[in-house]
């Protein structure tokens, strides 16, 4: 009955997008969440980062939170060859960590969480065990414009009943959301997010738990 349901609102949203609604499609992909007075922490979700960072430092810097947290990517396979060369390649975390310095953050203040992350999904586990064993109750995370309600609807499913979650799309990314299909990548962009969000609705919804292991 579930995956009736899921796969009769993607039928919906295709039907709408065929017949004039895909002007709204960007649109649809950008939510923003009013920011709380306080929260616990602002994470930066991995990609994008010179926006992302960007977004969280000012943040940050406002007093919005005490701490900033990192994620950390899959090493591609090209890197792992590279290591076991006896070359070193700085991960982005690592890069990212010097930027928020740079940007006012006191290194006190970042935490880069232990794992590595290969997809949305993956690195939404990590975020949500971390926040889970530490009791936080108020998070925001810094995302980019085109990925926040995906982010925000996988996190949703993770993090502890009760905790507040707070999606903010960083500003310096630039995301025609309202005129998406004037360019090949922005409409490769949207496109793909549709297929990622299908995918959710359809299967990995059903395999989300709050703070699971």
């Amino acid at each position: 009955m579930r995956r009736r349901a899921a796969a009769f609102v993607v039928l919906v949203v295709l039907a709408a997008l065929s017949c004039g609604a895909w002007l709204g499609a960007g649109e649809f992909l950008v939510v923003t969440d009013p920011l709380p007075p306080r929260a616990d922490a602002i994470v930066i979700l991995a990609g994008s980062p010179p926006a992302r960072l960007l977004e969280a430092a000012e943040l940050y810097r406002a007093g919005l939170a005490p701490r900033v947290v990192l994620t950390r990517e899959r090493r591609p396979p090209a890197v792992v060859a590279l290591a076991r060369h006896g070359v070193t390649v700085d991960d982005p975390d690592a890069l990212a960590r010097t930027h928020l310095i740079a940007l006012g953050v006191g290194t006190d203040a970042i935490t880069t969480l232990d794992g590595r992350a290969y997809s949305t999904t993956s690195e939404a586990r990590l975020i949500a065990r971390w926040a889970c064993r530490r009791h936080v109750r108020t998070l925001v995370v810094v995302t980019s414009p085109s990925h926040t309600r995906r982010a925000r609807l996988i996190l949703q499913r993770l993090v502890a009943p009760g905790t507040t979650l707070v999606i903010r799309p960083a500003a310096a990314d630039f995301f025609p959301r309202r005129h998406w299909w004037r360019s090949r990548p922005t409409s490769k962009l949207v496109l793909s997010e549709y297929e990622k969000l299908a995918n959710y609705w359809l299967a990995e919804r059903w395999r989300l738990r709050p703070c699971e292991r």
